[in-house]
């Protein structure tokens, strides 16, 4: 009997497979639907404990992610069509470096093809099934929403793997007729 018996939890390990299934397969798309609402769970007194370990290495951390961000903002700066979403990373520590590009889901796809892990955080609200009793027109929301692309952000890339990922995303850009 494993940890999961022991402490008398039961999971329904098929659906939990599913879902991580789901998951890895929701990083290949630039969309998805929420269909309805979920469950907020508080942080358990392990990961609680884990936490506050981790609160000695925050400043480096810190640091390391707005000096990312800012390499970002210095690389993305001379490329057309490429609008940074700001961070005033003075007073606030950025966990996501995010873009309006044209053709979203065009640069999307070339660059996943070329191993670069974009993302797309998040699909604007009011287009979920599980908010469509409240949808109305929200042009501009919708406008960005097609635009967003998350670049790969975490405090384990250099400098030099910015420069790779502005250049493919340069590259795709122009390949569209864009930058």
């Amino acid at each position: 009997m494993g940890l999961v018996g022991l402490c008398g939890c039961e999971f329904e390990w098929a659906r939990l497979a599913a879902d991580a299934t789901e998951v890895g397969e929701r990083a290949n798309t630039t969309s998805y639907g929420v269909e309805g609402f979920g469950l907020r769970y508080q942080l358990s007194a392990l990961n609680a404990a884990i936490g506050l370990v981790q609160l000695d290495g925050f400043q480096a951390a810190e640091d390391t992610r707005r000096h990312l961000w800012r390499t970002y903002r210095d690389a993305l700066a001379p490329l057309d069509g490429v609008t940074l979403v700001d961070v005033d990373v003075e007073h606030a520590v950025p966990h996501l470096c995010q873009v309006r590009v044209p053709h979203r889901n065009t640069v999307f796809a070339t660059l996943r093809d070329r191993d670069i892990g974009v993302g797309v955080h998040y699909p604007p609200n009011h287009t979920q099934p599980a908010f469509a009793a409240w949808h109305r027109s929200l042009p501009a929301t919708e406008q960005a929403g097609e635009e967003i692309l998350s670049l790969p952000f975490h405090q384990h890339l250099t400098d030099a793997d910015i420069v790779v990922v502005v250049t493919a995303l340069e590259q795709a850009l122009k390949a569209i007729g864009g930058s």
